[in-house]
């Protein structure tokens, strides 16, 4: 005679697993991660020759830097530097804060930028007030999702 504990087995009420999810959500700050990052380029571009970026019509952004592949080309090239320095500043100012300079004017100069391209038109649609931060969360907030952070 087999002694079989019985169990008490509880119904399943979900159908997505755990870490499934995390994984959803890990693919989401990745995505938004390369929004913003795009959005950065497109500040440069359009921030460097100081005008505004087209944002409520994605399609014009599109086509500009179509008809510009060279400016592109120095934007991305310029948001590449302005990014690895912002980045690389940061992390070697946790052993030594005057990194922080670097870091600052990088900053600066990339946030620049997305005023000169963003500030018009999203002051357009909102307050100025919430145009500020959201211009300036979108250069700090990719390093954020990016850099892995051990400690």
């Amino acid at each position: 005679m087999s002694v079989t504990s019985k169990q008490s087995i509880r119904p399943r009420v979900g159908f997505l697993r755990p870490a499934h999810v995390e994984r959803a959500f890990i693919a989401l700050l990745y995505l938004a991660l390369l929004l913003l990052v795009v959005l950065s380029v497109f500040g440069t571009f359009y921030g460097q020759s100081g005008k505004d970026a087209p944002i409520a019509t994605p399609l014009q952004m599109l086509r500009d830097v179509a008809q510009a592949p060279t400016s592109l080309a120095f934007a991305f090239g310029v948001q590449i530097v302005l990014t690895l320095v912002q980045y690389g500043a940061r992390q070697m100012a946790r052993r030594d804060r005057r990194w922080w300079a670097l870091y600052l004017v990088a900053l600066g100069i990339s946030v620049y930028y997305n005023f000169e391209a963003y500030w018009t038109p999203l002051t357009a649609l909102v307050s100025g007030l919430i145009a500020a931060p959201l211009i300036i969360a979108g250069d700090v907030l990719p390093e954020f999702i990016a850099v892995r952070r051990y400690d």
